[in-house]
């Protein structure tokens, strides 16, 4: 392989490209690109007007044939084909778009310059298959840090320099009085700050949690104490996933959610000071001084106390709205007070748990029988099936799962598939507590593969 420098005259749209389906001219390509594309394709073509070819990407290209000068594109077809129309936009005449975006595109080649773009950065490789390998990892997410790694919420916001959100964020880490548990879900990587700046953005939201945003600085006039109340109640409900962006959806959705707040939650809107940026809050304003909890000021709970099925500490990133609103009441319920209820609903998260998992990974919940009809599997198959993907294709340890298979077949097993079953459709099976919770220790690492 190899670095080498190219006119836009030179590249050839590739029509073994996967957007592609059974053409191979180019002309051909190009529609099927703008099918596919359309719109996108005119931001891309803007950007490149307006900006020029992004310095960090070269395109893959490999030789046409030998000795020739013209090179297959096989990464990049998106910027070849917008070059293509901006050099040439007369070539749309002839193909299937809409009047008023081929227009768009004509009116934008006017201010095209392709001095601006060649030479093009390529890099050229000897054949397809030495450069899939690189496309693949491309385009496929992260493949366990092979490919492209994707920004968090958080890395994001502090790219953009700082956001509102980031700095409720900040605000509430430093100065929130959070122990080591908080702090850590807080760090981490996964904490969805995209709909912290959701409600932060929401004027209404603002007005009842006392704050306002000016000049990309969040700002308030309330006391460092009055300020801290709202902003730590969001910020540990999403950490702990309270509350989630589903529930969050619209302007309505968000002002119920601070409405119900605690009276410890919200603050007192009747003592508004000079405003200034919650940065410029300091410790000592405090009346009681902030600082992390330490594991020796907190009481430990013992395990051999749980009153609930699933353990409080469990956390699962559900993204089913009533997959989510079982796994809550599971958490919640006493299992002294309602075991026939959480036997079933035990039953019923397990299923649609694994239903979930499988229709996200494209895993198909029906089969076709001897007759040629399609039958619905039955949880014995879906589990065994979610457990072998799991195994198979991420990679995960089979041990984590031997809780889950037991439980497909020993009969023995609290989390016995027939077992679960029978507390659902016979009247004679009655749930004993250890049993349940057994069942759940036994499935929970299965269910934090399934929720990562």
């Amino acid at each position: 392989m190899a670095a080498i420098d190219l006119s836009i005259d030179q590249l050839q749209l590739d029509s073994l490209n996967p957007r592609i389906t059974g053409v191979d001219t180019q002309r051909g390509v190009l529609q099927e690109i703008l099918d596919d594309q359309g719109e996108k394709l005119y931001t891309l073509a803007e950007d490149m007007v307006n900006q020029g070819l992004s310095p960090i990407e070269r395109l893959l290209v490999q030789r046409e044939k030998k000795d020739s000068d013209r090179f297959i594109t096989l990464e990049g077809n998106r910027r070849v084909a917008a070059l293509k129309i901006l050099v040439n936009p007369h070539v749309l005449t002839s193909l299937q778009l809409k009047e008023s975006l081929q227009k768009r595109f004509e009116k934008l080649a006017k201010g095209f310059d392709r001095k601006n773009i060649e030479p093009i950065a390529c890099f050229e490789v000897a054949n397809r298959d030495e450069g899939n390998q690189w496309i693949y990892l491309r385009h496929t997410g992260e493949n366990e840090g092979r490919g492209v790694v994707g920004w968090s919420g958080i890395a994001t916001s502090r790219f953009r320099g700082n956001d509102p959100a980031l700095q409720a964020l900040k605000f509430v880490r430093e100065y929130g009085n959070l122990n080591d548990d908080q702090t850590r879900l807080i760090d981490d990587r996964k904490f969805p700050i995209t709909t912290l700046d959701r409600l932060l953005s929401t004027r209404e939201v603002r007005d009842l949690i006392g704050v306002e945003i000016m000049e990309r600085k969040l700002r308030s006039g309330l006391s460092a104490d009055e300020v801290m109340k709202p902003l730590r109640r969001i910020v540990l409900d999403l950490a702990e996933k309270e509350i989630n962006v589903s529930r969050l959806k619209n302007k309505a959705e968000q002002v119920e959610y601070i409405k119900k707040f605690d009276t410890k939650d919200k603050p007192d809107l009747s003592k508004i000071d000079a405003v200034r940026s919650i940065e410029e809050i300091h410790g000592k304003e405090f009346k009681s001084k902030p600082g992390k909890q330490t594991a020796s000021k907190r009481r430990i709970s013992d395990p051999s106390e749980r009153k609930t099925l699933v353990p409080r500490q469990v956390k699962l990133n559900i993204l089913d709205n009533k997959v989510a609103a079982i796994f809550k009441e599971l958490k919640k319920l006493n299992i002294e007070d309602a075991p026939n209820a959480l036997s079933v609903l035990l039953r019923v998260f397990l299923e649609l748990s694994v239903d979930c998992y499988m229709d996200s990974h494209s895993m198909p919940l029906r089969f076709k029988n001897k007759q040629n009809k399609f039958i619905d599997k039955t949880l014995k198959q879906k589990v065994k099936e979610v457990v072998e993907y799991l195994v198979k294709v991420e990679n995960r340890d089979r041990r984590d799962f031997t809780g889950i298979t037991r439980g497909l077949s020993v009969e023995h097993s609290p989390l016995y598939i027939d077992l679960l079953h029978a507390y659902l459709h016979n009247r004679f099976v009655t749930p004993k507590t250890p049993d349940l919770m057994g069942a759940w220790d036994d499935a929970q690492r299965f269910f934090e593969r399934i929720w990562p």
